[in-house]
């Protein structure tokens, strides 16, 4: 019945679990449509963005130099193009009242120690660094942008022009109607500056002409040049009015002015598109990144459309459930054992899927309202039909959809035990850092619990070398920490005094208390309290207490034994007086009828066998005591030899086999086949299996069975013999093989009570052990060799 409602359960929450996150993935993919509306707004042309026309502006810049060295037939340097240095000596009584100093660090880390800061070397510092600045760009515009357009530099005054191209693209700058040749380029801007390299005029095609030519203005002005160039100079070397001062090598001050232009001067810069060409370019097929960034600028225009906010506001709705779901008492997810996730896991999954998941769905709404998957299929699957490419793109998306917010669930659903556990219950058992916190704080708690104990209870008794090294090597560490705080360790060492003098006069007392209850212990047990408690801490007297215990105990033994000793004697003295007294009385009793003269033959003969019988019965009891007090002081002798024990057993059952079928018992035997040869006393041990029957004989149940059994070990034999007592067994096993022990306790049946005794005896004193053991009324006796 409960795996029933169990699995009901089950089935229930993911049903409800389920259903609200295929519904979200739903609702989510029909948003699609209101995403691409939205992304329009955002779309922005990759021809007009202000990456692509940035690198139209640094070809033009790199691109100077090329059509002055065709002007001039010359070869220059940039520095000659963009760089203005003016340098003049200032007298020592300016430079007094300037007061300026010279700060050479910058110059010295960008290109290394110079033997003199003159103003020669100075110029060309900063001639280089201009030259670095602009060197790579021309890479970039000859192996990239040059590969991917066409461009066409021309000179304003000597009408001079350079190209990369054989259509006549230079027809753009003159007077007059360009249309034909502008009607071959899909995409051109052309841009004029002046002498003074200003922007002097501007002219675009393309896609949304109005937006081109505003950021081409913007562009195409560009400081760039400038501020790479004063970019990390140190502040205090460049002033206001863009001087900067320096002492050469004779230690005259000078005060230069750098001028560094960002435009080029009097030249026309033209670059187009052709359709094939701006096809490539944007498709990416021509190698170069525009490709990428028009990638880019689509999945931008989706991200700012709001996909990542709705996709959180569903993220958000599907927590609120997966919190408040596990209050219905028939909804199970959270207590499953695969929810079971430490919390810094779930944590850190559920940030890593809030900060990754949005950027990745992004991408999925921009790959499907682009029509990206279409053309997936038409290449790799071009036997579907057209009409399934829909179908199967809303089944793609619904399936990612449904994966990443039943992630989502799963993860905000491992912290749904919150409710149950309990917000200081949830981090105990689902928290690594609490665990590792638990361990970590547990294992030095156990060491400074270890050594206070170690010290507190360290053994008098023994050497306490182990606990002094620890103590000493701890406070040596605790002075050198001290010692390494200087003027402070001072403090350190009084405050470390002052804790040190509590925590050895709390030791002190806590050790005086211990000795107090040794004293205390002592005194009681010497009073004669052997049942004083010793369950107290003792802590360095743990030891003596111990030893205490175990004088206690002796005394104990000593007393209880002391006691067992006189009950026996007494019981000794009992049992022999009733069992000798019996025949003695008997005896006296059929003298005194022998000797009435009145008697018939007959009376005198039968009075003859009763006195003939007591005093065998009364000789039968002396013997007995005899023997078994010979056994218990050891006196009496052994005479060894090799006895077959299985047959000596048989053999005794023979001798009393008359009297078992008298006593209406049944012997099972079960013995080793083969023969089980033994160093013992033949007749000793005739005796301890003939005290063995007859005590079964008296003793046993009519009409029952009697087990011997016995086994070959490794060291010898075990016997066992099992009878079934006649009488109730209301005496303890260990008493049965006392001496004058019988099972009756009323004494009725004939006997000495001494058999036991003597096969007990008999058996020890032959290196064996004999055991008696009672269960219920079942007698078992059991002897190893």
């Amino acid at each position: 019945m409960l795996d029933t409602k169990s699995t009901g359960s089950k089935r229930f929450s993911f049903l409800i679990a389920g259903a609200l996150i295929l519904i979200a993935s739903v609702g989510y993919f029909m948003l699609y449509p209101v995403f691409q509306k939205q992304a329009a707004a955002y779309d922005v042309d990759a021809l007009s963005s202000q990456n692509f026309l940035y690198k139209l502006y640094c070809g033009s810049c790199v691109l100077y130099k090329d059509i002055t060295e065709a002007v001039t037939g010359e070869k220059v340097d940039y520095a000659d193009l963009y760089l203005d240095i003016e340098d003049e000596m200032i007298s020592k009584k300016d430079a007094e009242e300037l007061e300026y100093t010279v700060n050479t660090e910058y110059w010295t880390e960008a290109y290394g120690e110079t033997e003199s800061f003159g103003v020669g070397n100075f110029n060309q510092m900063s001639r280089e660094r201009l030259n670095n600045i602009l060197s790579p760009l021309r890479d970039e515009t000859l192996n990239g942008l040059a590969q991917e357009m066409d461009y066409c530099v021309i000179d304003n005054e000597t009408g001079k022009y350079i190209k990369n191209t054989g259509r006549e693209l230079e027809k753009l700058a003159e007077k007059g109607d360009a249309s034909e040749i502008a009607s071959l380029y899909a995409y051109y801007v052309k841009v004029s500056y002046d002498n003074a390299g200003n922007l002097e005029h501007v002219a675009v095609k393309g896609k949304n002409s109005d937006e081109l030519l505003k950021t081409t203005q913007v562009i195409m002005k560009s400081s760039h040049i400038w501020s790479a160039f004063w970019n990390g100079v140190d502040d205090t070397a460049v002033y206001a009015d863009g001087n900067i001062y320096y002492y050469d090598n004779n230690n005259n001050m000078h005060r230069e002015k750098i001028t560094v232009s960002s435009t080029p001067r009097n030249i026309t810069c033209i670059f187009g598109l052709t359709y094939e060409q701006q096809e490539k370019l944007l498709n990416g097929t021509s190698g170069s990144s525009l490709g990428m960034e028009r990638e880019w600028e689509e999945w931008y225009s989706y991200y700012n459309a709001g996909t990542t906010e709705i996709l959180f506001l569903f993220f958000c709705v599907l927590a609120a459930a997966a919190l408040l779901l596990p209050h219905l008492k028939k909804y199970c997810l959270h207590t499953l054992s695969g929810a079971g996730l430490h919390i810094e896991v779930s944590l850190t999954a559920i940030v890593v899927l809030w900060g990754f998941g949005g950027e990745g769905i992004v991408s999925l709404v921009n790959y499907t309202n682009r029509g990206h998957f279409d053309e997936v299929y038409a290449k790799y699957f071009s036997y579907l039909p057209v009409s399934a490419y829909s179908v199967l793109t809303t089944f793609i998306n619904i399936v990612i959809l449904f994966l990443l917010f039943a992630l989502w669930y799963y993860l905000v659903t491992s912290l749904g035990e919150v409710w149950t556990l309990g917000v200081r219950g949830f981090l105990r058992e689902r928290s690594l850092l609490y665990k590792c916190w638990k361990k970590i704080s547990g294992f030095f708690r156990g060491k400074i619990n270890g050594l206070k104990e170690e010290v507190l209870h360290v053994d008098l008794g023994e050497k306490a070398d182990k606990t002094l090294r620890k103590l000493v090597i701890i406070n040596m560490l605790l002075l050198a920490a001290a010692c390494l705080m200087w003027t402070f360790g001072w403090i350190v060492l009084v405050i470390y005094s002052i804790v040190l003098y509590f925590i050895l006069k709390k030791y002190i007392q806590k050790i005086q208390e211990q000795y107090r209850r040794l004293l205390d212990a002592t005194r009681s047990i010497a009073a004669g309290n052997l049942q004083t408690e010793l369950s107290e801490d003792w802590g360095v007297f743990e030891s003596y207490k111990e030893e205490l215990a175990r004088i206690q105990d002796g005394f104990k033994a000593a007393v209880e034994e002391e006691v067992k000793s006189q009950r026996m004697k007494t019981e000794l003295i009992t049992n022999v007086s009733h069992d000798l007294k019996t025949p003695l009385t008997a005896i006296t009793t059929y003298i005194e009828l022998l000797e009435d003269e009145n008697i018939t033959p007959e009376q005198r003969k039968e009075y003859l066998e009763v006195l003939e019988k007591k005093s065998a019965r009364l000789k039968f009891l002396i013997e007995d005591l005899f023997e078994v007090s010979k056994a218990s002081t050891g006196n009496i002798t052994f005479h060894p030899v090799d006895v077959d024990i299985c047959n000596l057993m048989r053999q005794v059952y023979l001798e009393y086999e008359d009297r078992i079928e008298e006593a209406d018992l049944i012997f099972r035997f079960k013995m080793p086949e083969e023969k089980v040869i033994l160093k013992l006393d033949s007749q000793k041990t005739y005796r301890i299996f003939e005290n063995l029957y007859t005590n079964i004989i008296k003793y046993a149940m009519p009409h029952t069975r009697v087990y011997v059994n016995a086994e070959k070990t490794e060291k010898g034999i075990h016997i066992e013999l099992k009878n079934m007592s006649a009488a109730e067994l209301n005496i303890a096993p260990d008493d049965l093989t006392e001496r004058f022990v019988r099972g009756d306790s009323s004494r009725n049946t004939e006997g000495s009570g001494l058999g036991l005794a003597i096969a007990t005896s008999f058996v020890e004193l032959q290196g064996g052990r004999m055991k008696v053991e009672i269960d219920g009324d079942l007698f078992k006796v059991m002897i190893e060799w």
